[in-house]
């Protein structure tokens, strides 16, 4: 198995579910490549529990999970598998089942991403493509971290998405027609 991501080997989808199964830090899967995941800061778990937390009482009452960091999005188009800083499932949960204890998400409602410096232009780029193939995706969040601001895209249609900035305490990001304030994402974050 990998010893690190310059590795030339390319893995199949079910090497690295065995790979990941057994090892201690968390890998994302990029088309047969196995890439560790990047330290996070404190300011970025401020953020990730902060927007969690403010839609956590609003997404339980339209029967919607939430999950931070530790759940799987396998995007089949694309044959990656993501760990989304928040993702967000709506209705009945689809996996992809590898074995008994590693399965994927299939059917992400919302998935909120925190940016970093080491991760902008993947979460920007790279990830944002390969989310747009998810059918069941509704709306892509990024939150950036060094500034207040937030980006949202949310589907109008099978290629159209509509795009909003927020960038003030006072502005607000509608989630799954949960309303969430800026100032409440930023709350205690210099």
């Amino acid at each position: 198995m990998p010893k690190s991501n310059n590795t030339a080997k390319v893995y199949s989808l079910a090497e690295y579910f065995d790979f990941e199964n057994i090892s201690e830090g968390k890998h994302e899967f990029w088309d047969g490549k196995i890439h560790a995941m990047a330290y996070t800061s404190p300011t970025h778990g401020e953020l990730q529990t902060n927007f969690s937390d403010a839609l956590a009482a609003c997404l339980k009452s339209k029967g919607c999970l939430r999950y931070t960091s530790d759940r799987m999005v396998l995007v089949p188009d694309c044959n990656k598998v993501f760990y989304p800083d928040i993702v967000i499932v709506c209705g009945e949960q689809q996996f992809y089942q590898h074995k008994k204890n590693m399965k994927a998400t299939l059917n992400p409602s919302v998935i909120i991403e925190i940016l970093s410096e080491s991760t902008e232009q993947e979460d920007r780029i790279d990830k944002w493509t390969c989310y747009q193939s998810i059918a069941s995706l509704e709306h892509y969040i990024m939150v950036q971290q060094t500034t207040m601001g937030v980006h949202s895209y949310r589907r109008k249609g099978e290629r159209v998405w509509d795009y909003v900035s927020a960038y003030k305490p006072d502005d607000t990001i509608e989630v799954m027609e949960c309303i969430v304030k800026v100032a409440d994402i930023y709350a205690g974050i210099e």
